[in-house]
């Protein structure tokens, strides 16, 4: 063997046997700090070059002041190695808690504007890997957050028609109750049209309770039909079938004009709904001895749905919010959400509600495009 030959195989055994060992190391390293790992990692071959220069050394390949020579480049190299090592290793070790940071921001929920302020100040690492990891966790917490705002969004409609239809079940109640005690009490000469109430009133609730159990069982809203003609006259004879009881229970005299037959296209429930609210509001504000006034007509290619009483009027300050969920106004004892469902439902249908006073109370009046 040539003393080439065997400065190579020194050179190859000094080698594996020292960067095995430093494997080990550099994995068990890596569990306590990342920065420590990298640092065995750019020592490793420089002990593998010095532990083969002392072999070589002592088989008197080099003379002493040819190895002395190599030892001051070879440590003057390692040094710089070392230090660039560490450099490394402390800007890598920011990045990666730049992306722990990012990471941990994931569960964040902040205020839309906080989060504004937050990210645009936010620190983005130069490593091309590490910035596509950020990058992904960037577009991960947008996608988490628009999964939030639609479970939001769905919760929030799921409490509104939960509201709605929890107000709007105390409507037929109160006709069932009132027809039954006119029946009880023999006000009712011809018991026929308060039992016709108290059949509509009863169907109006079934359909509300299947809109409950629906979304009891779904985690969207409710889907809604397809618009279909819907009669507007028609409806409102059923609405005011159950509502006449409690008019007279009221002490107010109910009454109706429709001119025509008026064809809308929409939701035949809701749109008896909205009317069922407006009414029963009408009844109960009106008082005993008022009047209440509903009228259905067509103008221009529109349909027009008013009800008019005697509540006495509205402050103007109030008018803006009639249609806010919630507000009751000078009106205590109601829960707010019934001209709110009314305006959410008329908007729904492409039309438009107006409130006003009259001399002797107010005139809510919704206005729809009839079908074409």
């Amino acid at each position: 063997m040539t003393d080439v030959q065997f400065m190579v195989l020194v050179t190859v055994g000094c080698s594996v046997v020292v960067g095995a060992a430093g494997l080990v190391a550099i994995r068990l390293a890596r569990r306590l700090s990342f920065m420590l790992a990298l640092l065995l990692a750019a020592l490793v071959p420089v002990a593998a070059m010095m532990t083969a220069l002392a072999v070589n050394v002592q088989a008197m390949f080099l003379s002493p002041h040819d190895a002395s020579v190599v030892w001051l480049v070879l440590g003057t190299a390692s040094a710089l190695e070392l230090l660039l090592a560490l450099a490394l290793g402390r800007m890598l070790g920011r990045e990666v808690r730049l992306l722990v940071d990012g990471a941990r921001r994931l569960a964040d929920v902040p205020a839309v504007q906080n989060r504004s302020a937050h990210e645009s100040g936010s620190e983005t690492p130069a490593t091309a890997e590490l910035a596509a990891v950020m990058a992904e966790l960037a577009s991960t917490r947008e996608r988490l957050d628009a999964a939030r705002a639609a479970e939001q969004a769905a919760q929030l409609a799921r409490r509104q028609i939960v509201g709605f239809v929890s107000h709007d079940l105390a409507s037929p109640l109160s006709g069932i109750r009132a027809a039954t005690d006119g029946l009880r009490s023999g006000v009712f000469p011809d018991p026929v049209p308060a039992l016709d109430g108290i059949a509509s009133a009863v169907d109006r609730m079934s359909r509300m309770i299947g809109d409950l159990d629906e979304l009891s069982r779904s985690d969207e809203p409710i889907l809604r039909s397809e618009p279909s003609p819907v009669d507007l006259g028609a409806v409102l004879d059923g609405v005011l079938a159950h509502a006449r009881p409690a008019a007279v229970e009221h002490g107010v005299d109910l009454a109706e004009s429709v001119s025509g037959v008026v064809i809308v296209l929409g939701d035949q429930d809701r749109l008896g709904r909205v009317m069922d609210n407006l009414v029963s509001n009408a009844i109960r504000s009106s008082g005993a001895g008022g009047r209440v006034l509903v009228e259905v007509t067509e103008q221009n290619g529109t349909a027009r749905l008013s009800v008019r009483d005697t509540c006495g009027g509205i402050p103007d300050d109030e008018v803006p919010h009639m249609f806010r969920a919630g507000y009751q106004g000078g009106r205590a004892g109601g829960s707010g959400l019934g001209l709110a469902f009314v305006d959410r439902v008329v908007d729904e249908h492409g039309g438009r509600v107006a409130v006003r006073s009259t001399t002797a109370g107010c005139d809510v009046e919704v206005r729809l495009p009839v079908a074409g």
